[in-house]
């Protein structure tokens, strides 16, 4: 059977799901990534390394809400340290205790620095941090990659068309390639008397940098007196350090999710007490305070129940953890590396760490550009056939620490399977995927 009308009969309740959100959700979904043809799935729970739809299907899974996961759904410390806080309010009207105690750990994780503040997303802990540059330094322009994510708002999303985006903000924004050291170092030194700030996913999309890109980017940055602000959002999972301390490679901000929330809404930014100097509030009597010179607030900053999952997330991620994700995440692609070659067949395997992905390209991936030379079509396909078979393979496929060896060895089967089903229309579509 083919696979989409394979998939179409697995998921009945999902389809009608879906045709009932898009009555009153654009395109039915209100994420963009989670939305795909002919319809995404509708998950009713997840529990350890699984997840289950709305038609009792049962799945491995291997997104873990786009990496946000890392111990995997309900761990029972974080759902106890979760419900210890709602017990006592959902949100307060005031700071918690639980809030430095996040902060102080991430700041014993991270090198030079001294200063944390919580947002409800990494959308805005990156918005803020831009902002705290350029009040900092006195300047406009920014700095990032061809094709990173730095959340959904104007100034971080002027590749395509830049619908919507106004053009001042698209003029404030200058783009290079990712692991291109001479195209950032030309740009930095060109800008640096207009450039508050580079921002950079240390692995964008799970790409590994080459070696020297991350370092020359620190050393543009600093001659130029140019701040480096470096999106931890994903890859802060990728060591206790994140994938700073795994590169050795410190930057001036780093900004954070996902992870160290625990499954809650969260997002950070941290820097040393100098760089965040422009968020201080002046300590003085009532009538003289004047107001911080950055003036951040947010009903949820801070929430308390993120902190608190948050930290139960942070106190579980012992060095061992990390070690083994990595384990794990290497024998899922070596997997697929080898049922790719026993199939005659040409892809680009990538990721590190936890990270595994497969783009249908016979490109070197290094880059956005060469990313966008798979083919999209056959990702889908791959995606869907996985799904057919019960793994969970989405956005930016990961493991996590409740992951096991047993999972990993269904989800290779699976993959072997799904690109038997997807040889004819390969040989018909990508012929020169084909080995010769």
């Amino acid at each position: 059977m083919d696979i989409i009308d394979e998939y179409k009969r697995q998921n009945p309740g999902s389809k009608k799901a879906f045709e009932r959100a898009r009555k009153f959700i654009p395109s039915g979904c209100t994420r963009s990534a989670l939305h795909w043809h002919p319809f995404p799935l509708c998950i009713s729970a997840g529990k350890g390394s699984r997840l289950w739809d709305v038609d009792g299907n049962e799945r491995i899974d291997f997104n873990f809400n786009n990496t946000n996961l890392i111990l995997g759904h309900n761990h029972p410390k974080v759902i106890a340290a979760a419900e210890e806080q709602l017990e006592k309010g959902t949100v307060l009207g005031a700071p918690t205790e639980l809030e430095p105690k996040l902060a102080e750990e991430l700041i014993h994780r991270l090198d030079g620095v001294e200063r944390v503040r919580f947002t409800p997303s990494g959308t805005e802990a990156n918005m803020q941090a831009l902002r705290v540059a350029r009040a900092y330094t006195g300047r406009e322009k920014i700095m990032m990659c061809e094709g990173a994510y730095h959340g959904s708002w104007d100034a971080v999303s002027v590749g395509g068309k830049n619908e919507g985006i106004p053009r001042g903000v698209v003029e404030n924004t200058l783009l290079f390639p990712f692991n291109d050291s001479n195209v950032a170092e030309a740009l930095i030194k060109e800008q640096h008397d207009k450039l508050a700030a580079v921002i950079v996913e240390p692995t964008q999309r799970d790409m590994a940098p080459r070696p020297e890109f991350l370092k020359a980017l620190r050393e543009a940055t600093e001659r130029h007196d140019v701040l480096l602000i470096f999106d931890e959002v994903i890859a802060f999972r990728l060591s206790p350090g994140g994938a700073q301390r795994l590169y050795g490679v410190t930057p001036d901000i780093t900004t954070m999710g996902k992870i160290i929330g625990g499954g809650f809404p969260v997002g950070a930014y941290a820097s040393s007490e100098e760089v965040m100097e422009p968020l201080m509030i002046p300590e003085a009597v009532p009538l003289e305070i004047k107001g911080p010179k950055v003036g951040f607030s947010g009903t949820f900053n801070a929430h308390p129940v993120s902190m608190a999952a948050g930290l139960a997330v942070m106190t579980e991620l012992k060095p061992q953890v990390y070690k083994r994700l990595a384990e794990l995440g290497r024998r899922m692609r070596d997997g697929l590396k080898d049922i790719l070659n026993e199939a005659g067949l040409i892809a680009h395997v990538g990721g590190l760490g936890s990270f595994f992905h497969v783009i249908w390209t016979k490109e070197d991936v290094i880059d956005h550009r060469t990313a966008s030379t798979g083919d999209a079509l056959l990702a889908r396909y791959f995606s869907l056939g996985m799904m057919n078979r019960g793994s969970f393979v989405l956005g930016h496929p990961n493991v996590s620490a409740v992951t096991t060896n047993s999972d990993v060895d269904t989800a290779l089967e699976a993959a072997r399977e799904t690109v038997e089903d997807m040889r004819q229309l390969i040989e018909e579509r990508a012929p020169h995927l084909l080995k010769t």
